[in-house]
């Protein structure tokens, strides 16, 4: 009986996520059981053949064991991998014990180490949920196109349908101004648009004047500041 698996990851180095996945999935699927028959030697990758051999066999003797030579510990263990595109460096595996990650990363190229302990399906659950294509996108946004008739031109977001991942587009090297539709997978953000900011007047602060009678009064106060501090110096001699 299958004991309950878990979420484990390992780190990577960024940019090599897809080559780790590829190479782990190799040693998980790609990697039989070798048997061997015990009469010649030749290795086979299943017992059934082994023993389909061994009865025509030349070199066969009254009796004989097929003989297993290595088994692919992995095989049927591993359930499965998860590269998530939004997190770089990072790569996910499911298993049933964490001795399984230690023998499939095991001399795998750009592997940086593993994480310990587990990963819960709540923390990874953000990357199972596809980003909207549209995301990010916005009227007056200059795209490039990157796949259909118009691969490689550039132009202007007129309207963005969410609901149908869908951009209306004005190419912006086109001598005629005409719309066109394109799925938002088809393009990359080159620039966000410029928001025109209307200009605002301020009213100029007014200046103080000071008249001379402001003037007078001002200086009548400072003196008896002045003779208030004196009082109170010469009190505390």
């Amino acid at each position: 009986m299958r004991g309950k698996t878990s979420i484990y990851a390992i780190r990577t180095t960024i940019g090599q996520e897809r080559s780790v996945t590829d190479l782990v999935t190799t040693a998980v699927i790609g990697e039989s059981d070798v048997w061997q028959c015990p009469y010649c030697a030749e290795q086979f990758s299943s017992e059934n053949s082994t023993l389909r051999h061994m009865e025509k066999c030349e070199k066969k003797k009254k009796s004989g064991e097929p003989i297993l030579v290595s088994r692919n510990q992995l095989l049927g263990r591993v359930k499965s991998i998860l590269v998530p595109e939004t997190l770089r460096g990072y790569v996910f595996i499911e298993t049933e014990e964490f001795r399984d990650v230690e023998i499939a990363i095991s001399g795998v190229p750009h592997v940086r180490g593993r994480v310990g302990g587990k990963v819960s399906l709540d923390e990874i659950d953000k990357f199972l949920t596809p980003k909207p294509a549209a995301e990010g996108i916005s009227t007056g946004d200059v795209v490039e196109i990157i796949s259909g008739p118009f691969k490689g031109e550039r132009a202007k977001v007129v309207r963005v349908e969410s609901a149908k991942e869908e951009l209306v587009l004005e190419l912006l090297d086109s001598p005629v101004t005409i719309p066109i539709r394109v799925h938002a997978d088809f393009v990359k953000l080159v620039e966000k648009g410029k928001e025109l900011l209307e200009p605002t007047t301020e009213e100029p602060t007014p200046t103080p004047v000071s008249t001379p009678q402001g003037g007078r009064q001002e200086e009548g106060e400072k003196r008896e500041e002045e003779e208030e501090e004196e009082d109170s110096f010469w009190s505390q001699g």
